[in-house]
């Protein structure tokens, strides 16, 4: 049995890092923050976590591949928080799945990613208003 080989090669992962990076950069500069602090770590990473797996998805691939999921977040955290990819990304792991805070905040990232997608909210600001509220 073949398996169909995806056509989301390099040069489309970097595409795509690059466009949600910025997305998410935008809503970090509008918090006035370039961190995340512990005490935020649950929502705003769970809000990063729902927000890619959401643009993924409408790009036809899924976050469970592990050729796709694991190296896509990484690079974007690298992006994002340069020096705490590693950190945040085994923070992902340890507590995706496993933490109703978290996952109530992966479910508004990626709502608010279909939402902005589908035209229904012109920018997303959920990760702003979390580390601005706090």
């Amino acid at each position: 049995m073949t398996r169909k080989r995806s056509s989301f090669g390099d040069k489309q992962k970097e595409e795509f890092v690059s466009a949600v990076s910025h997305m998410l950069e935008v809503q970090l500069a509008a918090a006035g923050t370039s961190k995340i602090s512990e005490s935020l770590e649950l929502r705003a990473l769970g809000y990063i976590y729902g927000f890619v797996d959401a643009a993924l998805r409408t790009i036809g691939e899924d976050m469970a591949d592990n050729s796709v999921g694991i190296p896509v977040t990484f690079q974007i955290l690298r992006k994002l928080f340069p020096g705490s990819e590693q950190d945040y990304l085994e923070f992902l792991k340890g507590n995706i799945g496993k933490n109703a805070g978290m996952m109530s905040a992966v479910m508004y990232g990626g709502q608010q990613y279909i939402d902005f997608n589908n035209g229904k909210l012109a920018a997303p600001m959920g990760l702003a208003r979390t580390l601005i509220a706090g």
